[in-house]
């Protein structure tokens, strides 16, 4: 297995200014960059320019929440996310916290794993490019069809704090992402 060291980007300061200093990363040995979305910059635009700026870096979300953007949205984020960084991009999910989704956006935090779940479900179809026309335990989606054709599915990876995350993670992802654990949880 290939070591791999990762930073979360941005950096502090406009996000313009920050090109010579993800470049410098690069010959640091990092290979990865990673980013998470609650009160600052989107998770998407600092990958974005990321991708051009550190042309061999894998990039990831860690984690975009499953609740804050509708599916459709979210299917087609994360496509144009994997045109801009072919091969390199994958993608974190999770539900995030009842602050971040009910507190600051105003959406019901109802149901955590069962909308991830459904998230992983609709994006694994409609990444495909095959229309969707499903009605999920949390949302449902009529008709769908992601205008944009993919060469290669990203990888989802599935925020976990439990055990119940960690068995999704297991069953639909393609890895977990594990933050705030104690060495004993792990």
């Amino acid at each position: 297995m290939t070591r791999r060291v990762g930073m979360t980007v941005p950096l502090d300061g406009p996000l313009h200014t920050q090109k010579d200093a993800i470049q410098r990363l690069e010959g640091l040995g990092y290979t990865d960059l990673w980013t998470a979305e609650a009160m600052g910059h989107d998770a998407f635009t600092p990958l974005v320019l990321a991708s051009q700026w550190a042309p061999s870096m894998r990039l990831g979300t860690a984690i975009i929440p499953a609740y804050t953007r509708g599916p459709a949205l979210m299917a087609s984020t994360v496509a144009s996310m994997v045109d801009a960084a072919p091969g390199r991009f994958v993608l974190g999910v999770g539900s995030s916290s009842n602050v971040i989704v009910e507190n600051w956006n105003g959406i019901p935090f109802d149901e955590p794993y069962k909308r991830v779940r459904d998230t992983v479900e609709f994006l694994r179809v409609a990444l495909t490019g095959e229309k969707v026309t499903n009605d999920y335990d949390t949302f449902s989606v009529k008709g769908f069809r992601l205008g944009v054709r993919l060469q290669e599915q990203p990888p989802i990876m599935i925020a976990a704090l439990r055990e119940g995350m960690l068995r999704l993670a297991g069953r639909m992802g393609d890895g977990a992402i594990i933050n705030w654990l104690s060495a004993e949880d792990v």
